[in-house]
């Protein structure tokens, strides 16, 4: 007894512990800049304690977040300055979103994330956004779910395996493309939109990053074409067109890409070979499916993930000139010794490539029935399910 006794107080542990309803926990940091100053937004989960019920919203929210914003000179100093606002020193532990401003995105903002992996408090499995908007409104738009703005954005990320329209980018995978071979990244573009009057966050785009700053955007479609180039499509579908009146989904189930990078000297050529698998989703056409028709479908699905592919290389090789497709990173794994010789000059190198592309499509699954609806039925009686 003389032993347990006194281990007793070792189990304790909780001695330094700040109560939930006593602390300020951020969950997601908006950063842009401000007259040479860093515009710091932050948007806190509010309190539920006993004192808290029936309070005020401090500097704004929607009833379940409290919004803050001040001008700083670094994040710590501005993390310290929001004490007099929220009378209560902030916490990052549970940060999982951050959003940088558009006009800070163009200047090197990398300088400012420093203090995100240097304090063991942040956590680097948060989300980057960029924004062409004001960061504390995307903190401050309308949910649809979620009690906080934050926590649904990064909810949206989760679905990827049912959408390749947007991409998603955590701390430490953004840190890990700036410090590579190339020190080039992309991250996700969030705006807001109208949905009956009220404000919504939607991903919209992708953010090209050259050397610790934003140099261009992809759009929609680009953004399909650079998940598939960097391997990331998990999911989704693709609508094609046999001709102007009849449409086919095709579900995607599985896609790979393999680059296989020849480089000479500064001449580069690159081969892409995309493999695709699918199920047929739905047929709005009144033709019998066949493997005739089945082969139609697939080369169209090829022929439109060849034309995503290839309008994002067009972008990122003769308007942005920067490469972020994965096929500089195959040709440093491929060429470790002739890297140090290009690597310099890599993005002219990318710019200048000539890259084909193969795309093969495979449905492996035509749905429950072999027939399509029939428009102008001669027989009443007749059962599309029957085989």
């Amino acid at each position: 007894m003389l032993t347990i006794i006194p281990l007793l107080f070792l189990l304790t542990g909780c001695w330094s512990s700040q109560e939930l309803d006593k602390s300020a926990l951020v969950h997601g940091i908006g950063l842009d800049k401000s007259d040479g100053q860093l515009r710091i937004s932050v948007e806190i989960i509010k309190p539920t304690g006993p004192s808290e019920q029936g309070g005020g919203e401090g500097g704004g929210g929607n009833g379940q977040n409290i919004l803050l914003e001040r001008d700083a000179d670094s994040l710590i100093q501005g993390a310290r300055e929001f004490i007099k606002d929220a009378k209560r020193r902030l916490y990052f532990e549970h940060t999982r979103l951050w959003v940088i401003g558009e006009e800070l995105a163009k200047d090197n903002f990398i300088d400012y994330l420093d203090e995100s992996r240097r304090d063991q408090m942040f956590r680097l499995n948060s989300y980057l956004f960029i924004t062409e908007e004001k960061p504390i409104d995307i903190l401050g738009t309308s949910t649809l779910y979620e009690n906080l703005s934050s926590a649904e954005i990064v909810s949206a990320l989760e679905q990827t395996q049912y959408i390749a329209e947007f991409t998603s980018v955590k701390m430490y995978e953004f840190y890990k493309l700036i410090e590579g071979p190339i020190p080039n990244a992309y991250l996700p573009i969030i705006r807001t939109r109208k949905e009956k009057g009220k404000a919504i966050t939607s991903i919209d785009g992708t953010a090209v990053i050259n050397t610790y700053k934003m140099v261009g955007k992809l759009n929609t479609d680009e953004t399909v074409g650079l998940n598939v180039l960097l391997n990331k499509v998990k999911g989704g579908s693709k609508t094609v067109s046999l001709n102007d009146k009849e449409k086919i989904s095709v579900e995607i189930k599985k896609l790979e890409t393999e680059i296989n990078p020849t480089l000479d000297g500064n001449q580069l050529e690159a081969y892409l070979k995309i493999e695709i698998e699918g199920t047929l989703a739905d047929n709005t056409t009144n033709r019998n499916i066949n493997d005739q028709w089945i082969s139609k479908v697939e080369e169209e699905v090829s022929n439109q993930t060849e034309k995503y592919v290839r309008l994002t290389l067009n972008k990122l090789q003769k308007v942005i000139k920067t490469d972020i497709s994965g096929i500089g990173l195959e040709t440093y794994r491929k060429y470790p010794k002739q890297w140090k010789n290009v690597q310099s000059e890599w993005n002219e190198i990318f710019s200048n490539a000539d890259i084909m592309i193969d795309v093969h499509t495979n449905i492996t699954h035509q749905g429950l029935i072999n027939k399509s609806v029939e428009k102008n039925h001669k027989k009443p009686y007749n059962n599309p399910y029957k085989r």
